[in-house]
């Protein structure tokens, strides 16, 4: 069943078009050189995400840069000489481009557009423009070193600068800018018909491309390392030498906003990124040993939120379908843009590079690209069958077309768990098809023996909703029973709680990732006060439930209200019930910050 619904997904990936595909700003590519780190063509790369294969790069030993367009994979290699490779799908190099250089590694984006890339590299004197179809030389220009320096193009120009000149050519090769001076080592944008450059002197400068003369010039902005977002208002940059961040006016240079509250040290690739009215920028280093997220109105400068990584090294991060996309310290991590909050994590050690397009994630390792995408998924965070329970699985599809659905039962420690089913016998794993427009249940059986327990994932071929009731029975009549909703897999969440009087509160966490998660509980009293914690470890698709007064028996002894808020390093998923007597009678409403 996996492989019918994978397959239409990676068909799609064979049949791109070869050249006009529209993909938006990509992190490592720099299709529009406004340089957004933004991908807002990319509407459906939503976790969950799944490995659905993994490309092979040939004769690549330690990539560290990378680009996709035109459905293949642009791979830049450091060493003596700098190697690029273009690589398709099926793991075939495609063409290679070289250029003079020694570096063991190298800070370059390459930029392309009409069929042309700009290369170039760590300690490389020269750029050169490439056809991207045969890799044949366009042209190309000895501009000293090019290392962090960006180039830009557009349907009709390119431009690139090296530490002592920077240049503006047609993509035909024709001179038409060219000025004698340092660069900094930071990104070229262009935006519209302006160019936008620092210098090593630390001088902002905006030029008019169509006339080639000078807009405005703003000093002592920024040097080495900054990074730069263009807009039709405003030029965002960021100061790595004094921790600045700020906005600027795109027509004249004037400051609009600036903060210099953000200590430790910025990321470089990159450290701002711009989408949804917001400016993101990530630290490295937040000064305190930790990496950091921090969102500010794009507009004002005033904070959104900030988030903390534990252990500092942020890089390759990127903005799509709502959700920001980074490396950290061995993680993959995807958190929601509006809130901050953790919505995926991928264990993955030396990541080189990231990036989204076609719906799709792109981790790049030394030599190879794991390619992950988006797959229908919906959790049930609790199941229970024996002693008197039963749980019934229902399953909506809100589409005009049957969909095809795999349901899964996991018990505690993650493995498969046959359970009895109405119709179905002892399955731990069940198929169905689900008429347009219908709605189709799954009834567990207790047949007398020891109780199971575990929790539910529904894979399908497009999305459903889902809802789990867990029933109570004597003999053959349904006591009580209470409905849960499918849950979404979260890094935090808060319950209220409400013990005594026989009532209780009873939590289930299941791990939907593909590593242990480290679970912290926090008890909060009625002022908000913290009086209580405990962290466990919920291994890889592992399960856990347990009443609030089993985690905090001296808290909350005989009677208690106040909050559960949990914690978490990796989502999961998360069920809360209200129950009297020890028997379920309500759901309680989960809080947390995505639904």
């Amino acid at each position: 069943m996996s492989r019918k619904l994978i397959l239409p997904l990676v068909l799609l990936c064979f049949c791109l078009p070869v050249v006009g595909q529209n993909v938006g700003d990509q992190p490592s590519a720099g299709f529009t050189n406004a340089r957004t780190y933004a991908n807002v063509d990319v509407p459906t790369l939503r976790p969950p995400l799944r490995l659905f294969e993994t490309v092979s790069l040939p004769g690549v030993t330690n990539a560290t840069s990378l680009a996709v367009f035109e459905g293949q994979f642009l791979v830049g290699q450091p060493g003596s000489p700098v190697t690029y490779k273009l690589v398709n799908r099926q793991g075939n190099e495609v063409w290679s481009q070289t250029l003079v250089g020694s570096a063991s590694a190298f800070r370059y984006v390459p930029a392309f557009s009409s069929s042309i890339v700009i290369l170039g590299g760590e300690s490389t004197a020269s750029v050169k423009a490439v056809n991207v179809l045969n890799g044949s030389v366009l042209w190309s220009d000895a501009v000293g070193d090019t290392s962090g320096r960006f180039p830009a193009v557009t349907d009709s120009y390119a431009i690139y600068a090296g530490s002592t000149r920077i240049v503006g050519k047609t993509l035909a090769g024709t001179t038409f800018f060219q000025e004698n001076l340092t660069t900094a080592a930071s990104a070229l944008v262009v935006r519209d018909d302006s160019l936008y450059f620092l210098t090593k002197s630390r001088i902002l400068r905006a030029v008019n491309l169509p006339t080639a003369s000078p807009k405005w010039t703003m000093e002592n902005v920024a040097g080495d390392g900054a990074s730069l977002i263009a807009t039709q208002k405003y030029v965002f940059v960021n100061d790595p030498s004094s921790g600045v961040i700020g906005a600027l006016n795109a027509v004249n240079g004037q400051v609009i906003w600036s903060r210099s509250d953000l200590p430790g040290t910025f990321a470089t690739a990159p450290a701002l990124a711009l989408a949804y009215g917001r400016l993101f920028v990530f630290r490295s280093d937040n000064g305190s040993g930790d990496a950091a997220v921090s969102v500010f109105d794009a507009n004002t400068g005033d904070p959104v939120w900030t988030i903390t990584e534990p252990d500092e090294g942020i890089s390759s991060a990127f903005i799509a379908d709502n959700a920001i996309y980074y490396y950290n310290a061995g993680q993959v991590r995807v958190r929601d843009a509006a809130t901050g909050a953790l919505l995926w994590s991928i264990a993955k050690s030396d990541v080189r590079g990231l990036t989204g397009v076609n719906g799709e994630l792109y981790i790049l390792r030394d030599n190879a690209i794991d390619v992950y995408g988006p797959t229908n998924e919906i959790f049930m965070a609790q199941m229970a069958n024996g002693l008197g329970q039963t749980t019934l699985v229902m399953l909506a599809n809100p589409s005009s077309k049957p969909v095809e659905a795999v349901v899964d039962f996991f018990g505690e420690d993650g493995s498969p768990v046959a359970v009895p089913l109405e119709t179905f016998g002892s399955e731990s794993q069940v198929e169905l098809l689900i008429p347009a427009n219908s709605s189709v249940g799954i009834q567990t059986l207790d047949e007398g023996g020891s109780l199971i327990s575990g929790w539910v994932r529904v894979l399908s071929d497009a999305p459903l909703r889902g809802m789990t009731d867990f029933q109570f029975t004597e003999g053959d009549e349904i006591m009580r029973e209470a409905g849960v909703a499918d849950a979404l897999p979260i890094g935090s969440a808060n319950v209220f709680i409400n013990v005594g009087d026989g009532f209780n509160a009873g939590v289930a966490i299941a791990n939907p990732t593909e590593q242990d998660a480290e679970v912290t509980f926090r008890l909060l009293n009625s002022s908000g006060n913290e009086v209580g914690s405990d962290t466990v470890t919920v291994g890889a698709g592992g399960h856990m439930a347990q009443f609030v007064n089993e985690v905090f028996k001296d808290e909350v002894g005989t009677a208690f209200k106040g909050t559960l808020v949990i914690e978490s390093d990796v989502p999961v998923v998360l069920t809360a019930i209200r129950t009297k007597g020890g028997v379920q009678i309500s759901s309680y409403p989960v809080g947390q910050a995505v639904r």
